[in-house]
């Protein structure tokens, strides 16, 4: 029998890395264990909560490991199978996720086998070439797989504690939903957009389009949840939270209502009209967040993001309207803002009223267009330290927020901002949002 072990990194830049879940490491165990049966002995290897430099004596030994590459997780990762191929040098270690994808190469130095792209099919055939000793030193897949074609993931890799918590359904208002207990959950798979900032061009290559999990499905992860973790919320982490077609989204919603769960997702604001609005609601919706970015129509338009100041002023309304908490994400010192974003900022947050505001610093993250053409946004350097590429700041207390990059002093669009000016703008609305109680919930 082959020992599997995938091992989920620290996420210690994270305030609270148990706010999430292990998503693709349930997909992935799930699929080899309904596969491959009683070849494999299949463990989830949870490090968060645990210092890195202990991390070691938390594995135990395996015949193959396996790992999710983030950005932000590199490094460690990088000493995690440094430790291991000492203590255990002849297990393998095979690599997926999208920093494995856009640095194929480099990673390749570091890891047995990549699996690139959709990896369900890949790694059933990376294991079994183990099995034969034939491993490749990259498997990739291009092109969607059918999600629907594999089984629910399944929780019992990790403690039921783990997966059944509360805090993740609090409400800014009403009291009482933070004791609910609740996960994550994911029931689609990509993103058709290409938003310069976020999309990474590399990974469409092998995994284009979005796709959902039938209504069917939804249905049945929901009430397994329910019966193995006497579940009473779910927080959606699809960046699509509602399908984008009418012939979709109505099925979808109406899946998730006939479950009687309470739920709260994220979604674009050209994906909330007036009708979903309602159906959200009563499909149990709690509560939306909406990637508005910037009230920066320039700004939106550099970015790619192919939505209007406009749309995101109807959303919030509708939202609203229905009785469904509005949170919002912005992010400050994105290319092409003007010298007054503050004001034209905080006027839009004073107008729309909604609940919450998550500000963020603007980061360039790596393999986006941002990163691969930093000339054609107006910056002429990136801080290649991976450690400082969150998207997000205002983690702790008392953090000094930075950039990750420098505009060039005169821009495609005018003059650039420097790294004091676009500090102090951020910091700015931090202070406002907060004192008007807008501020991230703890």
């Amino acid at each position: 029998m082959l020992r599997i072990g995938f091992i989920f990194p620290s996420s210690d830049y994270l305030f609270d890395p148990f706010k999430g879940d292990p998503h693709t490491h349930f997909q992935i165990l799930t699929v080899l264990e309904s596969r491959l049966g009683d070849q494999v002995d299949l463990s989830l290897i949870d490090l968060r909560g645990i210092s890195r430099n202990f991390a070691l004596y938390h594995i135990h030994e395996c015949d193959v490991y396996l790992h999710s590459v983030y950005t932000l997780d590199y490094n460690e990762q990088l000493s995690i199978v440094k430790g291991l191929r000492e203590r255990y040098p002849k297990a393998k270690h095979i690599a997926g996720g999208p920093h494995a994808v856009v640095f194929q190469e480099e990673c390749s130095k570091i890891f047995d086998s990549l699996v690139i792209g959709d990896g369900e099919e890949s790694i059933i055939l990376a294991i079994k070439d183990i099995m034969n000793s034939k491993l490749k030193p990259i498997y990739a897949h291009k092109g969607c797989v059918d999600i629907n074609k594999y089984p629910y993931p399944l929780r019992k890799y990790l403690p039921k504690a783990t997966i059944a918590r509360k805090g993740l359904m609090t409400l800014k208002n009403k009291k009482g939903y933070d004791q609910l207990l609740s996960t994550t959950v994911m029931f689609s798979r990509g993103c058709p957009y290409r938003c310069y900032f976020c999309d990474i061009p590399k990974t469409k290559e092998y995994s284009p389009g979005i796709r959902f999990r039938k209504p069917e499905f939804i249905e049945q992860e929901i009430e397994y949840l329910k019966k193995d973790y006497d579940m009473q919320g779910i927080s959606l982490l699809d960046e699509i939270g509602i399908p984008l077609v009418k012939k979709e989204a109505v099925p979808h919603l109406n899946a998730i209502g006939r479950t009687g769960i309470l739920w709260r997702g994220q979604c674009r604001v050209d994906g909330i009209n007036k009708e979903y609005a309602k159906l959200a609601k009563e499909s149990g919706c709690i509560t939306m967040c909406l990637g508005v970015e910037s009230v920066s129509q320039i700004s939106l338009d550099i970015i790619n993001k192919k939505i209007s100041v406009k749309q995101a002023k109807e959303s919030i309304r509708f939202l609203k309207e229905n009785g469904i908490e509005t949170r919002i994400y912005m992010i400050i010192g994105l290319p092409g803002e003007p010298g007054d974003i503050v004001e034209q900022t905080w006027k839009f947050i004073k107008e729309t009223s909604p609940d919450l505001v998550y500000l963020s610093l603007f980061t360039v993250r790596p393999g986006t267009e941002v990163f691969n053409n930093p000339k054609k946004f107006g910056i002429k350097h990136i801080n290649k330290n991976w450690k400082n590429t969150m998207h997000m700041f205002s983690r702790y207390e008392n953090e000094t927020p930075t950039l990750t990059f420098e505009y060039d002093k005169q821009t495609p669009w005018g003059r650039g901002f420097d790294g004091k000016e676009i500090v102090s703008n951020y910091l700015e609305l931090q202070n406002r949002i907060k004192e008007n109680g807008m501020g991230p919930l703890k």
